[in-house]
């Protein structure tokens, strides 16, 4: 792939846990870094759940390869989070990847952790869990 098809910068974050306050396990992301990767969305989908309309796209990264990343890391570009669901190192040479992912699910630990944990209580933000008191 020529380099100037990646045109997209990509911030890698794997999962990580943080101590609040009260000296609690909370869920978050530790940005790995930053890359130049493509962006290719492939099919896409809306969908009825938890009484509102939920979109879904699946999508293709091509990025330089990179041995670390696993399928519970995400990527983020532009406000957006892609969680992976396969990573595929592209003819074995160890320079391009093919990163599988999907959009649109959930922006922390899969869509049933986010509903559940916001139903009870706890809000998810983009780098972590806030507790928020209500009854």
């Amino acid at each position: 792939m020529r380099s100037g098809r990646l045109r997209d910068r990509l911030v890698l974050q794997s999962p990580s846990n943080t101590r609040d306050s009260y000296g609690a396990s909370v869920p978050g992301w530790y940005t790995e870094g930053t890359v130049w990767g493509s962006i290719e969305v492939l099919s896409g989908r809306e969908y009825f759940s938890q009484q509102s309309v939920q979109a879904e796209a699946e999508v293709r990264i091509v990025m330089r390869y990179n041995s670390s990343i696993d399928e519970t890391w995400r990527i983020t570009n532009g406000g957006l989070y892609y969680a992976i669901v396969s990573v595929i190192n592209n003819d074995t040479r160890d320079r391009m990847m093919t990163i599988m992912c999907r959009e649109g699910v959930a922006d922390d630990y899969g869509a049933e952790a986010v509903y559940n944990v916001t139903n009870s209580g706890v809000n998810v933000t983009n780098g972590g869990a806030v507790v928020t008191n209500t009854p």
